[in-house]
């Protein structure tokens, strides 16, 4: 919401109404863990922030317990006939909030947001002592309870300060922005919807609520008004109906059109309190053929799964490494991005409403990736929580029209208890409150479990874990012949380091040491030519973008991490796979790559010469003699048999004014290898 309060401060300037007042309130809190005995030696800390250095170390037994952050505040004394809430983006796992000693309240779930109301706790005119305990211990009564990823404790979000008059737009709504644009009918002659606002007051007093539509040119194209009956709480549900005629859908990348939707309330003609959000509209299926359908046309998925965290600091990111990310993504020309395991940075999902990529946003339930975890708990706290975590996830992304499935579930074993009811209970929720969204799950497994989802996305490791990459086309060939009615995506993955280079070609035991990025990229060629032209699946999954935290993970390069990203951990340095998968998915930035760079110290002085380029022809060139000019097969440029110098050879590939050059080393007897250049 923060992102239109300029624009919500200019709207309500012009209607001469007061807007709400948010102020962020990251710097300078006091962080010290429970295992000092005092404050004393708090240090001092800016949010977003975690404690778990440990863990991005890849130390094993990192740190999970508490963490306490405290901060001082001045409250002007003219907020005393005001409502003032605290809201949270993202505190992991258990959070208990204090303010002047006394107990507001506690959230249970790390990576959604939630909020407080503090009104009646705040000392006004004085200053005002805030104290958070945060607390990352395992827990079996709160997801996820399993999974490889890292469970980083610290407030990792930015946290606000809400100022309303006595009237609201309710803040506490499960953590969303309390306005909610449900599409009736959607065509594009005309879109029929209302708006539902939740609305917080004193009882039996009465609220105006009034809704506008804005385009991008601030144009109205809808407006709606109506009087109801405060109830005090919980809220009151305003419902206002609208329709747009000739309306702009949004269209994904093509056209990812986005109207402003601005709320007032207030008590007779005094605002008292205004919220403004983007929204899209759009339609979203899967016909009896397989194929993904945005508003009502054929929208073919390519993608990628995507972790949150990074290298240094974790999931406690700022905005420029959000936007970073993002970048990375859509420059690789990737459609389509699964959110993985767990809900992310707002900020992330602002990006891809504005530029088009279509997101699956999963749910915490996250299945086991060792022997230890368990993943499915059948106790009542435990399927409360994942319900209500759920139901955070839908209500926080209601109006994002980037989101178009709801994840229910990701590799989740049916080892001990039976899960199938309750992701029959989970997915059943998904719809009643998701209802304009498909569901999906991540499957690894055959079983009743992959018929309760409208899609699935099968997750297989053929020539990584065990046996060979083609092994995937005799796996399609069953699919298609036995489950032709189920809906299926796929995702794969293999790991490699940019250290590991080698001259043969296999695959390496994937819980050993050695993790060569040719086979990693090998094994994405040979799915990508299977999988790409199965029109009977509604998309492709590439896992994963970035390699991330995994301290589990001894293999590798040892560090802690998976390293089955095309980007690694720092983001430094992009994998020879990422150039592949950006020779066939993006026709934006024209490019040429020589593959196989790092793998720069060689033996052999006949090598073949690859090239990645999303250009029609490449001509290469060897210590300045022209080699030919080759086209490409799904973006694959090969010069086979080229003969080299011992030592050092310029290698350069061309297209059109398109350039890339490196060096690569023939090692003989007197010759040693050269420092790599990434």
């Amino acid at each position: 919401m923060t992102r239109f309060l300029i624009f919500i401060l200019i709207l309500t300037a012009s209607l001469g109404v007061q807007a709400r007042e948010i102020f962020n309130i990251n710097r300078e809190w006091q962080f010290f863990s429970d295992v000092e005995i005092s404050s004393d030696g708090a240090a001092t800390v800016n949010l977003p922030h975690i404690w778990n250095n440990d863990a991005l170390s890849g130390k094993k037994d990192y740190f999970r317990g508490i963490g306490n952050y405290q901060k001082t505040i001045s409250i002007p004394a003219d907020w005393n006939d005001r409502r003032v809430f605290i809201k949270f983006y993202g505190t992991n796992t258990v959070t208990a909030l204090f303010v002047n000693g006394r107990h507001v309240g506690e959230h249970r779930g790390g990576y959604t947001a939630f909020a407080f109301e503090i009104t009646d706790r705040l000392l006004f005119g004085r200053e005002n002592d805030f104290w958070i305990v945060v607390n990352n211990a395992p827990r079996l009564d709160i997801l996820p309870t399993a999974g490889d990823a890292n469970v980083y404790g610290g407030i990792f979000r930015n946290v606000e300060l809400i100022i309303t008059g006595a009237v609201a737009i309710s803040p506490t709504d499960y953590g969303s922005d309390g306005i909610y644009i449900i599409p009736k009918k959607i065509t594009a002659q005309q879109v029929e919807a209302e708006a539902v606002v939740k609305v917080i007051g004193a009882k039996e007093g009465t609220a105006q609520v009034n809704v506008a539509l804005l385009t991008p040119r601030r144009d109205t194209v809808a407006r709606a008004a109506t009087r109801v009956k405060l109830s005090g709480d919980p809220a009151t549900t305003a419902t206002l109906p609208f329709t747009i005629a000739n309306p702009a859908l949004w269209s994904g990348t093509e056209d990812p059109f986005l109207y402003t939707v601005a709320v007032t309330v207030g008590a007779g003609s005094t605002v008292t309190d205004s919220v403004a959000i983007q929204t899209g509209f759009r339609t979203v299926a899967v016909n009896d053929a397989g194929e993904f359908l945005l508003n009502g046309k054929p929208y073919p998925i390519h993608g990628v799964v995507v972790h949150q965290d990074r290298a240094m600091v974790g999931p406690a990111l700022q905005s420029y490494q959000v936007r970073e990310d993002f970048n990375l993504i859509r420059g690789m020309g990737a459609n389509f991005v699964r959110v993985a395991g767990v809900a992310h940075n707002p900020e992330f999902y602002d990006l891809c409403d504005r530029h088009g990529i279509l997101v699956w946003s999963d749910a915490p339930l996250v299945g086991p990736a060792y022997l230890t975890d368990k993943a499915y708990i059948p106790s009542s706290e435990f399927m409360a929580n994942g319900k209500s975590q759920m139901t955070e996830l839908i209500r926080q992304q209601y109006n994002r029209p980037s989101v178009v499935m709801w994840g229910i579930f990701s590799d989740l074993t049916a080892r001990g208890d039976n899960p199938i009811p309750y992701v029959r209970e989970l997915n059943a929720l998904a719809k009643r409150e998701g209802p304009s969204r498909l569901t999906v799950a991540a499957s690894n497994q055959n079983g009743e479990i992959n018929f309760v989802t409208d899609l699935i996305c099968w997750n297989h490791h053929f020539g990584w874990i065990e046996g060979k990459p083609s092994d995937i086309g005799t796996w399609q060939q069953y699919l298609h012949a036995r489950w032709d009615r189920l809906r299926s995506a796929v995702s794969y993955a293999a790991g490699a380091s940019i250290y590991h280079q080698d001259d043969s070609l296999y695959r390496p035991p994937y819980m050993g040491n050695w993790h060569p990025e040719r086979w990693q990229t090998y094994l994405h060629e040979q799915y990508y030519a299977q999988l790409k032209d199965d029109r009977k699946l509604w998309g492709i999954v590439v896992g994963n973008m970035f390699d991330y935290g995994a301290v589990g993970r001894t293999w590798g390069e040892g560090n802690g991490i998976n390293d089955c990203g095309l980007v690694t951990f720092d983001r430094k340095y992009c994998k020879d796979a990422y150039f592949f998968y950006k020779a066939n998915w993006d026709r934006d930035e024209g490019f040429v790559y020589i593959a196989e760079r790092r793998w720069q110290a060689r033996r052999n002085t006949v090598q073949n010469i690859k090239v990645y380029s999303n250009r029609d022809e490449v001509e290469l060139f060897v210590n300045g003699i022209s080699q030919g000019t080759k086209s490409g097969t799904v973006g694959i440029f090969t010069w086979p048999g080229v003969v080299l110098n011992a030592g050092m050879n310029r290698i350069e590939a061309r297209s059109g004014s398109l350039t890339d050059r490196i060096s690569l080393e023939i090692l003989n007897s007197r010759s040693r290898s050269a420092i790599p250049d990434f």
